[in-house]
C-alpha cells in the first residue's frame, strides 16, 4: 500500500452530531480514521464550516459515513481530506452515510478542532 498523506479518511469514520451553531455547522466525529505515518489512529474532531448552510436528509446518530467529498480552493478531495484542513473560500462537502442518507453543507471557509488526541490503531503499510 502506498504511503497515505496525513489525512481523513471519512470511510472508516463517524459521526455524533452535526450542529448550527453561531452561523456555522459543526461535523462532530466521535472517530475520525486518520492516516498518518503509516499508521491508522482514532481520534475525535470537529470540522467547522463557516457562514454555512446546509441540505440533508433526517439522519439520526450517531451514524458511519460510507463515502464523502470536499471541494475547497485548495482542491477537490474525495474520501481523504488532507491535514491540516484551514481555509477559507468556497466549500461543499457532501458526506454520504451507510444508511444511504446524504448531507451536503456550503459555506466560506473550513477548519479543523482536534477534541482529543490520537489513539493508534493499526499499521497500514
Amino acid at each position: 500500500m502506498p504511503h497515505l498523506p496525513h489525512s481523513i479518511e471519512l470511510h472508516d469514520s463517524e459521526i455524533s452530531a452535526i450542529e448550527e451553531r453561531n452561523g456555522a455547522i459543526v461535523i462532530k466525529f466521535s472517530h475520525a480514521y486518520i492516516h498518518m505515518n503509516g499508521k491508522g489512529w482514532s481520534q475525535q474532531l470537529d470540522l467547522i464550516v463557516n457562514a454555512a448552510t446546509q441540505e440533508s436528509e433526517q439522519t439520526s446518530f450517531p451514524a458511519k459515513v460510507s463515502d464523502g467529498k470536499l471541494k475547497t480552493k485548495l482542491g477537490p478531495y474525495h474520501n481523504l481530506l488532507n491535514l491540516p484542513l484551514d481555509t477559507d473560500g468556497d466549500v461543499e462537502m457532501l458526506i454520504e452515510f451507510f444508511t444511504g442518507k446524504v448531507v451536503t453543507i456550503r459555506g466560506s471557509s473550513i477548519h479543523v478542532s482536534y477534541v482529543t488526541e490520537p489513539v493508534f490503531l493499526e499499521n497500514v503499510t
